[in-house]
């Protein structure tokens, strides 16, 4: 037996068997390879749910806020309509998500969201932001998700630095120092899995040049505290809908409806149950009866053991047109009085 020393590895001191030093220089190769990193370029989450803290943080700002309970987005019925355009200045801006409005909030120390009170629930985004853009207190926007646009509409400026705007300012005013806010983020926003954009309000007097009846309309007036409306035009859409008048149709169907009474007797050319010939009130042979359950087999049985005592060959029966058997089928047992349906009705045969 060979032996071979080596140096090269200090834990082993002698292989004895030269294929035994091929094995360990194949395990030792595999390890190497096994232990080689793997850099994978994980997906990052551009949306996440808010935690406890983050809820916490924002049921403390409704706290300091109290207005943010009430509701700032309201449906105007056609009674307020009239009255709304006719005083005051006031903004329109076409409303696609039926959804409440929600609130963009922006505090120190936690991720941008968009919080939904109706429904208390939210969602953080990945926005790149200035430094020290809310150290001075939160910023909350009202906005809305378009998600089938991909896109998160930034419709008014409610708190700024921990300044109540609703209370204090009209909308016009809001709406500067809103876009002036809006003008020192970054425009650039790769990691947003959305395109953020202001919504243009529109003025009374241009209305009728964007103005569509088929759709919502966020209705603001231009007064501080002024909850806003969002409003359907359901009255100009029924004067131009043209009234179609579509005549009565009378139904017509080439089967005429009547009870079809067959003359019944038990098949005698076969000895197997349940088999039965019917006839029309001429004799007209209607062929062999289908038989749909088994209490008309049951009654159809007692009633012919009686008659054969009575010597009285067969009874009527209401019977219908079978389309997937090709024959009549036996509905019901009619009484010994009942006027045998002539042969012309049964037009199947």
């Amino acid at each position: 037996m060979t032996l071979i020393m080596t140096t090269a590895f200090p834990h082993f001191n002698v292989i004895n068997e030269s294929k035994d030093w091929l094995l360990y220089i194949d395990r030792m190769n595999r390890s190497i390879h096994s232990t080689t990193p793997h850099f994978e370029k994980k997906k990052v989450a551009r949306f996440h749910r808010l935690d406890n803290d983050h809820i916490s943080a924002i049921e403390s700002l409704f706290q300091s806020f109290p207005f943010l309970k009430d509701r700032v987005e309201i449906h105007m019925p056609f009674s307020r309509a009239k009255p709304t355009f006719s005083s005051g200045t006031v903004w329109m801006w076409p409303k696609f998500d039926k959804r409440p409005v929600g609130y963009l909030i922006f505090m120190d120390g936690f991720a941008p969201c968009i919080w939904y009170p109706e429904r208390q629930e939210g969602m953080t985004f990945r926005w790149l932001l200035p430094p020290a853009f809310c150290q001075a207190g939160p910023i909350v926007f009202l906005a809305n998700i378009l998600a089938g646009e991909s896109l998160l509409q930034i419709e008014d400026l409610i708190i700024h630095q921990g300044t109540d705007l609703w209370s204090s300012r009209i909308f016009s005013e809001r709406w500067t120092t809103l876009q002036e806010v809006w003008a020192s983020l970054p425009p650039d926003q790769p990691l947003l899995a959305f395109t953020p954009r202001l919504v243009k309000p529109i003025a009374l007097a241009d209305w009728q040049e964007h103005y569509n009846p088929s759709i919502y309309w966020i209705i603001q007036p231009d007064h501080a505290r002024q909850p806003r409306w969002y409003w359907k035009d359901t009255v100009t859409m029924s004067e131009h809908k043209p009234v179609e008048y579509v005549a009565p149709v009378l139904k017509r169907s080439n089967e005429i409806a009547t009870t079809l009474c067959a003359y019944c007797t038990p098949y005698t050319k076969a000895v197997l149950p349940d088999i039965y010939s019917l006839a029309a009130q001429e004799g007209l042979d209607l062929g062999v009866a289908s038989i749909a359950s088994m209490t008309l087999s049951m009654d159809l049985r007692k009633i012919f053991a009686e008659k054969a005592v009575e010597k009285v060959a067969g009874v009527p029966v209401e019977v219908v047109w079978n389309e997937n058997f090709h024959k009549y089928q036996i509905v019901r047992i009619l009484p010994a009085d009942r006027t045998i349906t002539p042969s012309s009705f049964f037009y199947h045969i």
